[in-house]
C-alpha cells in the first residue's frame, strides 16, 4: 500500500500537509542546523499571484515547508483526496512557537507600520517564557543590506517578516540566507493582530473557516482581493486531478 503524500501540489504550487505540532517539530529541527529554511503560510491568494508570477511561484516551489493558512488550501487538498487535518496560519504558529519554543527562540521582528512590530515583540515576551526578541524593524526601508546587516548582527535564529505577499516570500528568499538564520517565516498581518492593531475574527468564524468574510465586512476595500478566492475555486474544481496532486518525490 502506498504511503500518503506528505507534500501536494495544488495549482503548481507545495503544500504541506502538517498539523501545528508537526509545524513545531519541523522547526525544532532545523534551528538545530546552520542553514536556512523558508517558511511560508500560504493561502488561496497566494497561489492565485503564483500562477502569473514566475519569481513568486520558485520563492515558493523552493521553501522548505509551506503549511495550509487558509480554509481554501485546505479544502482543496480535501478536494484532490489528500485531507489536511487543520490550517496553520501566520499568527498561531508565531503565538505557538513562543509559547512552546520560547528558550529556543532568537527572533528578528521586520515589517508592518512603525512602531508596531515593537508592540508585537512585547506581547511575544508575554506569551512565552524565555522568548528572547534580537531585533525589530518596521517594513519602511529602501536599503536591503542595511537591513541584513543588522539582522545578522542581531544573532537571531528566527526572522518574522510581516511585509505582505509576495513582497515577504520574495525578501526572504533572497535575503535571507544572508541574515545568518536559521528560519525565515513571511507571517503577513500578524504583526498587527500581536500590537491589538487589528482585531482577529472571532472564533466562531475562525472555526467555519470564514475569517476572510469578516475581513471584507469591516473592510469593503478588500473586494478586490478577495476576487482571487472565487478564481483559486474554479480553478480547482476546473482543473480535476491535475489540479491537486502529490508533489513529485514527497
Amino acid at each position: 500500500m502506498a504511503l500518503s503524500p506528505t507534500r501536494l501540489d495544488i495549482l503548481g504550487c507545495p503544500l504541506d500537509r502538517v498539523t501545528m505540532a508537526q509545524t513545531l517539530d519541523t522547526l525544532r529541527g532545523y534551528l538545530k542546523t546552520d542553514k536556512f529554511h523558508l517558511v511560508v503560510t500560504i493561502g488561496s491568494e497566494m497561489i492565485v499571484r503564483a500562477q502569473t508570477d514566475h519569481e513568486f511561484r520558485e520563492a515558493v516551489r523552493g521553501a522548505a515547508l509551506v503549511v495550509p493558512d487558509s480554509i481554501g488550501a485546505v479544502l482543496a487538498a480535501r478536494y484532490g483526496g489528500y485531507p489536511v487535518r487543520e490550517r496553520v496560519t501566520g499568527v498561531e504558529l508565531t503565538q505557538n512557537m513562543a509559547q512552546q519554543m520560547g528558550p529556543a527562540l532568537r527572533i528578528f521582528l521586520l515589517g508592518g507600520a512603525p512602531g508596531v512590530a515593537e508592540t508585537a515583540a512585547h506581547r511575544l515576551l508575554s506569551m512565552g517564557p524565555g522568548v528572547h526578541i534580537a531585533g525589530t524593524h518596521d517594513g519602511y526601508f529602501k536599503d536591503d543590506a542595511e537591513i541584513v546587516a543588522q539582522v545578522k548582527a542581531s544573532g537571531a535564529n528566527v526572522l518574522l517578516v510581516a511585509l505582505g505577499f509576495p513582497r515577504q516570500e520574495l525578501w526572504l528568499s533572497r535575503h535571507g540566507a544572508a541574515c545568518g538564520v536559521q528560519v525565515g517565516i513571511g507571517v503577513g498581518g500578524t504583526f498587527d493582530v500581536l500590537s491589538g492593531r487589528v482585531q482577529r475574527a472571532p472564533m466562531v468564524f475562525q472555526k467555519l473557516g470564514m475569517e476572510w468574510f469578516y475581513r471584507l465586512a469591516l473592510q469593503p476595500s478588500r473586494w478586490r482581493r478577495m476576487l482571487a478566492l472565487p478564481k483559486f475555486a474554479l480553478r480547482v474544481l476546473s482543473g480535476g486531478k491535475q489540479a491537486v496532486k502529490p508533489m513529485a518525490n514527497s
